[in-house]
């Protein structure tokens, strides 16, 4: 039975990443990109017709089963994927700082990591958004981390972990299959047949999923063409193995330069003082991690990365590189003239910050406006509502107008031709009719003039307009 003082230590660090996600909320911040707001839209579809493959795409199912068990039961709205998505982070929280303690550090540098874990921006950031990063991240965390330990029990809760992040993204299957090899090589050697238990759980589900793609899509490896063929459609390239190799390790320093230039320097310290950081097991877990990192650098040399943020995907090393910085502070602070790393380290951190740290807040996308459509939408409990708009920026409203109620009238999908968009209200209104009766129309109000003819402007908002539909036969005046 854990302590008293773990459960207080535990609650205190997830209530600091509950409010590290509220204030990442309280700033502005919705969204790392549309692909959040499908997963809720799809999430929703679960709550309501469940399947054990939500998406029907490449998307791995785990997410939207967290998600839509809770819509199904409070609701479809964007509120209850946000409550979800910030109490999955706090979770995600507490696992990390389960793995500084399963990793061997001390009560208090496992406080210190778990705590540096909960500030990291790009974590932060992730944590808020309804997005399966920060709690997949967790879970590869604990993972690996567990190869350091030789207990079976642990070892099979570890390969639970692994198993569970399976399911959740792709990143999480080259250490999933690492850890399953290191744990059967040792069960081979040991005679103990707990520890295949343990790697069962770790790969099974990678083959689940493998035999899933055989049985409904005709091949194993659909998802592979999926989102090269996506990517490729965007404009992406393969960028080679150099250039992956490069951009990938850029994307370990740039992205938290802070941390890098803490980790390295007390590394560096402590190798310094003839003294190894690492205990005799610890290749594991960095062999681990580092099955991770060469996945991302050939996904991105063979054009198989992902589409947007790929250093999304190098969370869980982020996350271990607190927790190593943490154990080797708390450790060097105890040695002589221990004032000479943080009146190094600080500027040095304080540099790379200024020099490398991008705002990648820019990059992530902003539709408030979409929310609010949706939302008033939904407040008139509108149905059957065709969205013309000119990006992905349907999904935001889907989201927030709840499931089975809209449909767009483009999906903007650049793999599949689609018919131009109606230039007079006489194809408006014909393209409108062939979805068995719209009865509301969200437009750009650039494209407004067209559709006013049809229907009651109800909500005009900077970028929009929202008109209810009262027939589909334009005027005679529109006609001419």
């Amino acid at each position: 039975m854990p302590s008293t003082r773990a459960i207080g230590r535990a609650i205190l660090i997830a209530l600091a990443r509950v409010l590290t996600s509220l204030l990442c909320l309280w700033s502005g911040f919705r969204a790392v990109s549309d692909d959040d707001y499908s997963r809720v839209v799809i999430a929703a579809r679960f709550a309501q017709h469940p399947t054990l493959d939500p998406s029907g795409t490449s998307w791995l199912p785990a997410p939207f089963w967290l998600y839509g068990v809770p819509m199904g039961l409070f609701g479809d709205s964007l509120l209850t994927a946000r409550v979800v998505a910030v109490l999955a982070g706090a979770a995600s929280a507490v696992l990390v700082w389960q793995a500084a303690r399963v990793l061997g550090l001390s009560e208090r540098a496992a406080w210190w990591g778990a705590l540096g874990a909960v500030v990291l921006p790009y974590g932060a950031w992730l944590s808020a958004a309804t997005v399966p990063e920060a709690p997949t991240a967790a879970l590869i965390l604990f993972g690996v981390v567990s190869l350091g330990r030789p207990e079976a029990r642990l070892r099979a809760l570890g390969g639970l972990a692994l198993g569970a992040a399976c399911f959740c993204r792709y990143e999480a299957w080259a250490p999933a299959f690492t850890f399953g090899v290191l744990t059967a090589v040792e069960a081979a050697r040991t005679r103990r047949k707990a520890l295949w238990l343990a790697a069962a759980f770790a790969t099974v589900p990678i083959g689940l999923w493998l035999l899933h793609g055989v049985v409904r899509h005709g091949d194993a490896f659909f998802f592979v063409a999926r989102v090269s063929q996506y990517r490729a459609a965007l404009g992406g390239e393969q960028h080679g193995l150099g250039s992956a190799l490069l951009g990938v390790g850029f994307s370990l320093v740039r992205f938290e330069p802070e941390l890098f230039v803490v980790t390295a320097l007390a590394l560096g310290w402590s190798w310094r003082g003839g003294e190894s950081p690492f205990g005799p097991t610890a290749w594991r877990p960095l062999m681990a991690l580092g099955a991770l990192v060469l996945f991302l650098i050939a996904a991105d040399a063979s054009g198989g990365s992902a589409t947007h943020h790929p250093e999304r995907s190098l969370l869980p090393v982020f996350w271990f590189m607190a927790l190593l910085a943490a154990g080797l502070l708390v450790q060097l602070a105890a040695a002589e003239k221990a004032w000479r790393l943080p009146a190094v380290t600080l500027p040095l951190a304080l540099g790379a910050s200024l020099l490398l740290r991008p705002d990648v807040r820019k990059t992530f996308v902003d539709r408030q406006e979409e929310e609010q459509v949706g939302g008033v939408l939904r407040s008139l409990n509108a149905d059957r509502v065709a969205l013309d708009t000119d990006d992905f920026g349907f999904f935001a409203v889907q989201a927030a107008l709840g499931a089975g109620k809209s449909w767009a009238l483009s999906a903007h999908d650049p793999r599949r031709p689609e018919p131009p968009r109606p230039a007079t209200t006489i194809e408006l209104a014909r393209r409108l009719g062939e979805h068995e009766g719209a009865r509301w129309l969200v437009t750009p109000r650039d494209r407004q003039a067209l559709a006013l003819p049809l229907g009651e402007l109800r909500l005009r908002t900077p970028r929009f307009a929202v008109i209810q539909l009262n027939h589909l036969d334009p005027p005679t005046a529109a006609r001419d």
